[in-house]
């Protein structure tokens, strides 16, 4: 009898202990479906604010659309038309950023800093035998290294003195076709025809000045710059060329269908988060302060006859750290028939680099355009009486 009372004990008291759990069970579960709950809505509502969002971007991108048309890049200037009030779209935060960049304050202070002179470059080059753009020290070959060591000899000016910058710093064997580059002197260049023939000569072969003028004293090379448009090659044929082997990736080995390549192309256009596909920074502080929104306009698909090369051409507000080359990426792998739309589209949600498939080869890409205000791309009318429009 007393074995069996114990036990009785042991099964109340294991009963009493039970009950709390199985109450705090339901109620997580409760919780967990309200959680769930919430968080649909909360996605909903994010859903709905991001379609809202675009949808008054595109209104607003249309409305510019024709005054964008008197913005050029280099020397392809545009011919007298008034200068657009939404040089970034309306309601951009940019817009007041750029009337502040182009004050009289500013000039002001440029001018204290004996920078006499701004000018400006179109540059191309072939990127094979860099290490990318940016200067990287005397033992690394960058173009900029190469630009300045040729400046230097040209103004006088040294590194400091000259602030050699650019649209954008690309990346270690990446090509250009319209870099735009600026830089300073304390005295003016006589001739600027004859400084470009100058740069020429002291240039590599493989890096040209295509273009030399002097822009407004103000003018930035990469905070100006309104939109930037790059070309990927592929060379999907069968037997690649042995000519483009260092200009295209050759993806002949599993063609990419470019019925899909353009459905594809299609998904990533508009104003989105691409953290998806932007790589990490070596600057950690970059990485976590990083805005990676941004807007591509367009994306298209474009098969060139004369040379069996296929190209994906991107136009943007600006790029991420090695953005385009993870862009095509992804969409060669849902044009090969590796990855579906679903897929894609899961990438884009997650905003996690580390589920995206690995970026395409530099050898394949070229920055071509970058576009400007006009109103930065030529001296100030009537200051201190020199610089006419063009």
């Amino acid at each position: 009898r007393s074995i069996i009372d114990t036990s009785q004990r042991a099964r109340a008291m294991t009963s009493a202990q039970g009950a709390p759990s199985a109450t705090r069970a339901m109620r997580s579960s409760r919780s967990s479906r309200a959680s769930a709950s919430g968080a649909r809505e909360a996605r909903q509502r994010r859903t709905m604010v991001t379609m809202f969002g675009t949808l008054m971007r595109r209104r607003a991108r249309a409305r510019c659309a024709r005054a964008m048309d008197s913005f050029d890049v280099g020397g392809d200037r545009a011919d007298g038309a008034d200068e657009p009030t939404c040089v970034y779209g309306e309601g951009d935060w940019r817009n007041a950023a750029f009337e502040a960049s182009m004050g009289a304050s500013q000039l002001d202070a440029h001018e204290a800093l004996e920078r006499v002179k701004t000018y400006a470059m179109k540059v191309s080059y072939d990127g094979e035998r860099y290490v990318g753009f940016q200067y990287q020290g005397e033992t690394k070959k960058t173009i900029q290294g190469e630009l300045e060591r040729c400046l230097m000899k040209l103004t006088g000016n040294d590194r400091d003195g000259l602030k050699l910058g650019a649209s954008g710093r690309t990346d270690s064997g990446v090509h250009a076709r319209g870099q735009i580059v600026h830089f300073y002197a304390k005295k003016p260049l006589e001739d600027l025809r004859r400084a470009k023939k100058a740069m020429n000569g002291m240039l590599p072969d493989d890096i040209r000045v295509d273009e030399f003028w002097e822009p407004h004293p103000l003018f930035h090379a990469r905070f100006h710059a309104t939109r930037k448009t790059y070309w990927y090659y592929l060379d999907a044929r069968e037997t690649a060329d042995a000519f483009s082997r260092k200009y295209a990736h050759q993806v002949g080995w599993k063609p990419p269908d470019l019925d899909i390549l353009r459905q594809a192309c299609s998904m990533l256009v508009g104003t989105m988060d691409y953290q998806s596909f932007c790589n990490t920074s070596r600057d950690k502080a970059k990485n976590e302060t990083q805005n990676t929104v941004r807007t591509i306009y367009r994306m298209d698909v474009v098969e060139e006859p004369h040379t069996g090369l296929v190209r994906v051409e991107v136009e943007g507000s600006g790029f991420l750290y090695r953005q385009v080359r993870n862009m095509i990426g992804a969409l060669l792998v849902v044009a090969t028939g590796r990855y579906s739309f679903d897929d894609l589209q899961r990438i884009i949600d997650a905003k996690d680099r580390k589920i995206a498939p690995m970026g395409a080869p530099a050898k394949g890409l070229f920055l071509m355009r970058v576009d400007y205000p006009k109103r930065v791309l030529t001296p100030p009318v009537g200051r201190d009486g020199d610089g006419d429009d063009d």
